[in-house]
């Protein structure tokens, strides 16, 4: 069987896992981990890229100039050798770095050196073309996010509100996934506390990454006083394993995104895929995944905006159908399609 290279760890980002599951089904027999990329410990049939600083940023040894070389040197090594190489897109630019220089010069690199660039949606072509020059001769094509609905899904929403100590009758809105900067956690607090909404919550679940810099100690002062004194307020400031995803979107009533910056969101997928209605920015991918019939999007970093959206969704009389529509709509967005496109765009099949 040929072998694809997803150089990433598959206990990491559900994303790798679906993928090579996907590449199996296809025929192909998949294998994980950076360090067959960094080492050089094999040559695969293809090498299909993801996140490219991680390669760099949080791992190896030297500078982070030097470790930067080292990941672009292996990849020109498999380019000598002739290995056809696809590089999906989750973002412009690695989150929350202070000085991308770096990260650009990689970023330009790899988009030198692959045969092909897989794209979540049509605006990110238009936003990568806008960052970087891409080689007419790189093959760029467009294919959804995969669905979740591997995720264990069967707790009923009573269940999952008593276990989780939220009252039967709230109007619950979540953010879930990592708490970081870009996603706007102190925007949505605003637009919540804006909001004029009999019995409404706020569920935030997720891994807190810290602010750091100046004056970030109050930001992480003011959000510990709010955990501990507002009933309205429920914040696991922690990572939350596969099995327990569905607790907190089962408690739900809604997903709500509060990005200020980013192209795509695994999240909304996720929402999507257990049935829930989502508020999101229309920002990047974000919004052309939502769309406007079944979601509620606003300008990204509008507070005003982002209360209104919130109310819309909570007063609508459709929202359990328009949560159910999400799911049906997700069941197109299957794995084996995005496997299948990279496969066609290396020119190993079809």
């Amino acid at each position: 069987m040929p072998v694809v290279l997803l150089p990433h760890q598959a206990s990491g980002n559900i994303y790798i896992r679906e993928l090579g599951r996907a590449y199996a089904e296809l025929g192909w027999t998949p294998i994980y981990g950076p360090e067959n990329l960094l080492e050089g410990n094999l040559r695969p049939d293809l090498l299909h890229l993801h996140w490219p600083e991680e390669f760099y940023r949080w791992r190896g040894e030297g500078t982070l100039a030097a470790r930067a070389q080292h990941f672009l040197m292996r990849l020109q090594a498999l380019r000598q050798a002739g290995v056809p190489m696809v590089w999906t897109v989750h973002n412009l630019v690695p989150h929350d770095v202070a000085d991308a220089t770096v990260d650009a010069h990689v970023y330009r690199t790899v988009i030198d050196s692959v045969d092909a660039v897989h794209h979540h949606c049509n605006c990110s072509i238009q936003a990568v073309a806008a960052r970087y020059e891409v080689p007419p001769r790189v093959r760029q094509f467009v294919q959804a996010h995969g669905h979740y609905f591997s995720y264990p899904n069967a707790i009923s929403r009573a269940d999952a509100r008593r276990e989780l100590g939220i009252p039967a009758e709230a109007r619950v809105f979540l953010q879930f996934g990592q708490i970081r900067g870009y996603k706007g956690l102190d925007l949505l607090l605003s637009a919540f506390d804006q909001l004029e909404l009999p019995g409404k919550f706020l569920l935030v679940a997720g891994l807190y990454n810290a602010p750091t810099g100046p004056g970030a100690w109050r930001e992480r002062l003011r959000l510990a006083w709010r955990k501990r004194t507002d009933r309205k307020l429920l914040i696991h400031g922690r990572s939350i394993d596969s099995d327990r995803i569905q607790v907190y979107m089962n408690a739900a009533d809604c997903v709500v995104l509060s990005h200020t910056a980013g192209l795509n969101s695994g999240v909304a997928v996720l929402g999507m895929s257990f049935g829930r209605p989502v508020v999101g920015p229309r920002l990047g991918c974000i919004g052309e995944t939502l769309g406007e019939e079944n979601n509620f999007t606003y300008p990204p970093g509008d507070v005003k905006a982002l209360t209104s959206a919130m109310l819309a969704a909570a007063q609508s009389p459709h929202l359990s159908a328009q949560g159910q529509n999400n799911r049906l709509a997700c069941e197109s967005w299957q794995w084996t399609r995005i496997a299948g496109a990279a496969l066609h765009a290396a020119g190993l099949n079809g």
